[in-house]
């Protein structure tokens, strides 16, 4: 009986941890720029909001017949979606933002690009951009704490690593300079600030 009971206890805590941990994955979090948006949004509910995208990928990888030996290459599709939507504005800002889906078809991230018309201008207007998402990030209602470190190919950028309230995971936020340049056509250099979001 008591040997019994000894089982009894132990499934009943485990089924409890597994229930937290449910719960943690798919708990809802706001993304920042995004108020009526959050993390593992349903496909549906995210179209109901955001509408329509400009262009819909669906992420292919390659797979072989012959694993052993890499060979027989073919393409298969994986399940997740990418939702690219142009003309997105943020405060004064204009740009495009892609939203990725998981194979379950909910969402797991965002990246926006925000394009400017010289390396000076993004260098002030990065400038401009951390402040306003730091502030952004602080005003989320369940905002606990934060911390930051560089990321970038210069570790030129930041990136936000952000405590909520009640959440086990962390929100990171990607604030970072891209750059694109053509040393024999430099018209057609392009400059970027990027912007990613996801959950750790």
């Amino acid at each position: 009986m008591r040997f019994k009971k000894i089982i009894s206890v132990a499934l009943a805590l485990v089924v409890l941890l597994l229930s937290l941990l449910v719960f943690q994955l798919f708990q809802k979090t706001q993304l920042v720029m995004f108020e009526t948006i959050s993390f593992n949004m349903p496909l549906e509910s995210f179209e109901k909001v955001f509408g329509k995208p400009n262009e819909i990928v669906e992420e292919t990888e390659t797979g072989y017949h012959n694993p052993w030996h890499a060979r027989d290459p073919y393409l298969y599709k994986t399940g997740r979606l990418f939702y690219h939507y142009e003309n997105f504005k943020w405060k004064s800002y204009s740009g495009r933002v892609t939203f990725t889906f998981s194979e379950s078809h909910r969402l797991q991230g965002a990246s926006v690009y925000f394009p400017v018309a010289s390396k000076a201008q993004q260098k002030e207007i990065f400038y401009q951009m951390t402040k306003d998402m730091k502030a952004e990030i602080e005003a989320l209602p369940d905002y606990q704490s934060m911390t930051t470190d560089t990321v970038g190919l210069y570790d030129d950028g930041y990136r936000y690593k952000v405590k909520l309230k009640g959440q086990m995971r962390e929100l990171w936020i990607d604030v970072y300079p891209t750059e694109y340049e053509d040393e024999d056509n430099p018209e057609n250099n392009q400059y970027n600030i990027r912007i990613d979001q996801s959950r750790w």
